[in-house]
């Protein structure tokens, strides 16, 4: 009696094969689709959020002052150490964040409205690099000034706010313009 081989692919070999082309499809998609600048801004916001949520816990927990100084196109936490504020450069979570390209933030202090400018060009090489927190976060646990900072794209109709309060509340939430 001769025994004959089945020539082709069991079903279980199928399978695989579809399994692998399926995960190999949702990578692919995933890294073509482009995030939208909806999606951008509320990522920003919420990562300040957070940011300034972990900024304000360790205040509180190591009995640091901690600042926040926004420029046009950044913002960066700051630390008070020997009565002057440093930049936490080293630092991998709370270092300066660059936004993403063509977003803008418009930042208001106790509801008044304040101009983020650039630096001003200066001979002086120590003003120019002397940090200049606007908002400061205690080792009370208390936010001061309140603050709003408003997240946005000129061309798209929504914007995310991230705000800070006296008592140390916080919040990222959308906003029309």
């Amino acid at each position: 009696m001769h025994k004959t081989q089945d020539k082709g692919f069991s079903l279980l070999e199928l399978l695989v094969v579809i399994v692998i082309i399926s995960i190999l499809f949702t990578f692919t998609t995933l890294a073509i689709r482009g995030t939208s600048p909806e999606e951008l801004i509320q990522t920003e916001a919420q990562r300040l959020d957070r940011l300034l949520q972990l900024a304000l816990e360790e205040a509180i927990l190591k009995g640091l002052e901690y600042g926040l100084e926004f420029k046009p196109d950044s913002y960066r936490f700051l630390l008070y150490v020997d009565n002057s504020w440093q930049p936490l450069d080293e630092d991998n979570l709370l270092r300066e964040r660059q936004l993403p390209e063509d977003m803008e933030l418009e930042l208001e202090i106790e509801q008044i409205e304040i101009l983020v400018a650039e630096d001003s060009a200066s001979d002086d090489e120590e003003d120019e690099e002397k940090p200049d927190p606007q908002v400061f976060l205690l080792s009370s646990g208390e936010i001061t000034p309140e603050f709003s900072v408003r997240l946005l794209m000129p061309w798209v109709e929504t914007s995310y706010i991230v705000s800070g309060t006296i008592n140390g509340e916080h919040k990222a939430e959308i906003s029309e313009l």
